[in-house]
């Protein structure tokens, strides 16, 4: 089995976060594949069989070259911080026990060992990488996830709020590379909100920028249609173009109407602009009445 050189991602962000340093440390230990359970903080939710019968391969020839990383439990038990396709693949290649480092970590750091040693991997799909993103800003900020992506863009409005933030986010996100963290919660944390269908599209393989296009039509019948079209080579500006077709001869306070009666479309707005709104509409109620 072919293996990719390991990424620096660990290495550069050692020091910044608690947890990577031990991504790249050797294993101090072996315990029992029936002491282990996965951990809880995994971005990556599939496990495709093709590639765990060949990484099981590779094990019965070469043994496991990196240790999993785990955290003690109750009762005699650990969690599998990092390396749940390598405990899954020891199991089909008939391993009583693995190489492991064992840690103390908190669920912080728990959270960012894992974010980063999935990102360090070649083959994750757009919702994995994002869960994994999200889990090294959750980290380096103390936040949960779901907390993380509010701040993010809390940040991003106003950064002179708490400039420490941004500058960890920045030196992390730098570390990971790819994209800055701005660039990230505008363009793709979105993936997530996405209904499942187009969710599971995504991890069969649909780009995520047409997901994000599909995931505005409200109907399960339309999205279907749309996935179809997406399948069968429709561009992101002809999904656009099914989903919101132009009109040409819209009326323009139509279109404001139908804007301000979207509740998705209010329920972005930041409190500074709602209230702005607000007023703009007060304004425009009081000229309706003549005054």
């Amino acid at each position: 089995m072919t293996r990719r050189p390991r990424p620096a991602i660990g290495a550069r962000l050692s020091g910044l976060v608690e947890g990577v340093e031990a991504l790249s440390q050797p294993a101090t230990t072996t315990l029992p594949l029936e002491a282990l359970q996965p951990g809880q903080f995994q971005p990556r939710v599939q496990f495709a069989s093709e590639g765990l019968e060949a990484l099981a391969a590779s094990i019965r020839e070469q043994g496991i070259l990196q240790p999993l990383l785990v955290r003690p439990l109750s009762g005699s038990r650990y969690e599998i911080v990092a390396g749940e396709r390598r405990w899954r693949a020891a199991q089909i290649a008939g391993l009583a026990e693995v190489p492991v480092l064992l840690r103390d970590l908190s669920d912080e750091g728990a959270r960012l060992a894992a974010a980063v040693e999935n990102l360090q991997r070649e083959n994750l799909n757009p919702l994995e990488e994002v869960r994994a993103r999200l889990g090294v800003a959750a980290a380096t900020l103390g936040l949960t996830p779901d907390e993380v992506v509010p701040r993010l863009f809390a940040l991003d409005r106003r950064p002179e709020d708490n400039p420490g933030a941004v500058e960890r986010l920045d030196t992390v996100f730098g570390a990971l590379g790819r994209e800055s963290w701005r660039s990230f919660v505008k363009n793709r944390a979105a993936l997530l909100s996405l209904p499942e269908d187009v969710q599971a599209a995504v991890e069969g393989g649909l780009d995520y920028r047409k997901a994000l296009v599909i995931g505005r039509a409200e109907d399960p019948t339309r999205r279907a249609e749309l996935l179809d079209a997406a399948a069968a080579g429709a561009t992101v500006q002809a999904l656009r173009e099914q989903v919101a077709p132009r009109r040409v001869d819209a009326d323009p306070a139509r279109t404001v109407a139908r804007r301000l009666s979207d509740r998705r479309t209010l329920t972005a707005l930041d409190p500074a602009r709602r209230r702005k709104l607000d007023r703009l509409l007060g304004q425009i109620e009081a000229l309706l009445d003549g005054n």
